[in-house]
């Protein structure tokens, strides 16, 4: 009787790049990346929860990278998987445009002369990229599969997003937010109406050299801590709604993200 040679199951990540993804909305091109998990290509029926990840230059690639620095946000992802720590998933690192600082916040900030496209690129985010992801690959569409997240004006833009698209994604994470922004405006903003809060789980994280007197902004502890006593008044609960992290002698940059970003994995997608 002849043997029978087996193909190998494929079992390695694939990153897919669309290099010129056009916004209708904002009037403007950027890259998108999409990494998709090991199994992805084998597992025909298999659908995925999706993490939107902001500076998607920053996520995957270091040759794209701002200062050379990358969340490896792909290795850590497959590891985490290959373990059964964490259930694949696909990520989708959406790329910034030299707008970088108009699109990410909603408020125009005049000492930075910048800010107020915030609005508009939430919609972009929710109507243009979330719809060509889930029309293109095997995604679980539903706000309970979706997550949202980034760094510094990403975080914070997330945050602005999760009040503004409640409906449309449940999880949103919060990496080192830039809440200083116009004056903390933001926390005027979050004041207005929390009953959204309720619908939704939060990572939050803050490393405590981040801000403060020397960089000539508020400290991002202080105004994190801030956050999260918002969170206490509306309701949330430690652990259950939300999972907030200070990291002892964190910094402002890709490799601290980096170091981290499992702990996001394991919050939303942990098994």
């Amino acid at each position: 009787m002849k043997s029978v040679t087996r193909k190998p199951i494929v079992t390695e990540s694939v990153l897919v790049r669309h290099k010129d993804f056009h916004s209708r909305l904002l009037a403007n091109r950027r890259p998108i990346i999409v990494y998709l998990p090991p199994g992805y290509s084998k597992n025909v029926r298999g659908r995925y929860p999706v993490l939107y990840l902001h500076d998607g230059q920053n996520v995957f690639d270091q040759a794209t990278a701002a200062n050379g620095g990358t969340w490896g946000a792909d290795r850590t992802a497959s590891r985490l998987i290959r373990a059964g720590r964490i259930q694949p998933l696909i990520m989708v690192g959406i790329g910034h445009t030299v707008n970088r600082l108009d699109e990410y916040a909603i408020h125009h900030d005049p000492r930075e002369r910048a800010g107020g496209k915030g609005l508009l690129y939430g919609q972009f985010v929710i109507r243009e990229v979330k719809l060509f992801i889930d029309a293109h690959y095997r995604t679980r569409p539903g706000r309970d599969h979706t997550a949202i997240a980034g760094s510094s004006l990403g975080g914070l833009v997330s945050l602005t997003m999760a009040r503004e698209h409640h409906d449309d994604f449940a999880l949103c994470g919060l990496v080192s937010p830039s809440l200083w922004w116009c004056r903390c405006k933001v926390f005027t903003e979050l004041s207005k109406g929390r009953a959204w809060m309720k619908r939704m789980r939060f990572w939050v994280d803050m490393g405590t050299e981040e801000g403060g007197r020397d960089s000539g902004y508020p400290s991002g502890i202080a105004q994190t801590r801030r956050l999260i006593k918002c969170f206490g008044r509306s309701g949330l609960l430690a652990g259950a709604d939300y999972q907030y992290l200070e990291v002892a002698g964190g910094e402002h940059n890709e490799a601290a993200w980096a170091a981290r970003f499992d702990r996001m994995l394991l919050y939303f997608f942990g098994t």
